[in-house]
């Protein structure tokens, strides 16, 4: 076996039997990352693996991997408890020369010994990588935008931090991605909080649903020993907002002239009424974490203590008498 070690959440490494940790909410999709002695290729402002951070390598937002060996995990997936059993497999690849034969290892080992769902994060791949992965057995591929507009793109993790990446080859592989995966089947990332207005993260938001790309939210989240780690969360109620702006253009029909938005391209109307409000509340699901199915990274850019902004379980009624509180305002 080429692959001797792999990173776990921990999270996911104590569902698996790996580790011994109290859980306030159990992952539901059980979290791998490739494996590099060093950091990442790449160099983006946010993260703990970046080529410049003094971050600890065992982290991935405020989370820690540790590394197990590989046949350890194989071992552990393949007589997990019924009862415990991941509905995903998700594994996050650094960027490194590497990393794709890597990747290609993991899944085939993995698919040696369970049917369960597999999504990758990558990097922009070429069309033979991306056709390869497909062939491998896996569901679906997701490739990061994290910035919403190309100048935040730019600032956070192209060309003003000496990254790799553009927003055009970001975009061009997504694309390539939806024609080999098939429509649903392909995911991006957005992180809020780093500057972009409101009105540009709904307009992208809309532009990924029309070509059927899902796209998740997650808050910036500032982690020591990174570019930007003296930068805060975002404020909970443009979060709140953006939320409930993505669930209503994805799964109700809305349109970016549902929305109204003053000089600065903040939300302050959403062309729905209390009621309706309430209603999607209840349903909980807007303010999941969202992403592929299955996936609800417990407490991946949330302190349990609060504020949550990606809920990996169902709302208190105290939560969603605050949310009600938080959003009313901004509706008829």
């Amino acid at each position: 076996m080429v692959i001797e070690k792999i990173r776990i959440s921990i999270g996911s490494a104590s569902v698996l039997g790996l580790e011994s940790i109290k859980l306030d909410v159990s992952p539901t999709t059980c979290y791998l990352m490739t494996f590099k002695s060093g950091k990442c290729s790449a160099n983006c402002g946010f993260c703990p693996q970046a080529r410049s951070a003094n971050s600890s390598i065992e982290k991935l937002s405020r989370i820690i991997w540790p590394a197990y060996y590989f046949k350890d995990f194989l071992t552990k997936l393949k007589y997990i408890p019924p009862f415990k059993r991941f509905k995903r497999i998700c594994v996050q690849t650094l960027n490194y020369p590497e990393n794709f034969q890597d990747l290609i290892e993991i899944i085939t080992q993995i698919k040696k010994i369970s049917e369960i769902p597999i999504s990758v994060a990558i990097p922009p791949m070429s069309p033979d990588r991306l056709n390869e992965l497909k062939m491998k057995g896996i569901e679906r591929v997701g490739i990061a935008l994290d910035g919403s507009t190309p100048e935040v793109f730019d600032k956070i993790k192209g060309k003003e931090v000496e990254g790799p990446y553009r927003w055009e080859d970001h975009f061009m592989c997504l694309k390539t991605a939806l024609s080999i995966f098939g429509k649903g089947n392909v995911s991006t990332h957005l992180i809020i909080g780093l500057g972009e207005p409101e009105s540009d993260v709904l307009k992208l938001i809309e532009e990924l649903n029309d070509l059927n790309i899902l796209p998740g939210l997650f808050s910036f989240t500032p982690i020591k020993g990174t570019k930007l780690e003296h930068l805060k969360q975002p404020n909970i109620i443009k979060y709140r907002k953006i939320q409930l702006g993505r669930y209503l253009i994805l799964f109700k029909n809305k349109k970016l002239n549902d929305f109204t938005y003053n000089l600065k391209g903040d939300i302050i109307k959403i062309n729905i009424n209390k009621r309706e409000l309430r209603n999607l509340i209840d349903e909980n699901s807007a303010f999941l974490t969202s992403g592929c199915p299955d996936c609800n990274r417990p407490f991946y850019t949330s302190r349990p203590s609060g504020p949550i902004y990606n809920f990996p379980r169902m709302l208190t009624e105290v939560e969603k008498e605050e949310i009600y509180k938080t959003l009313q305002e901004f509706v008829n």
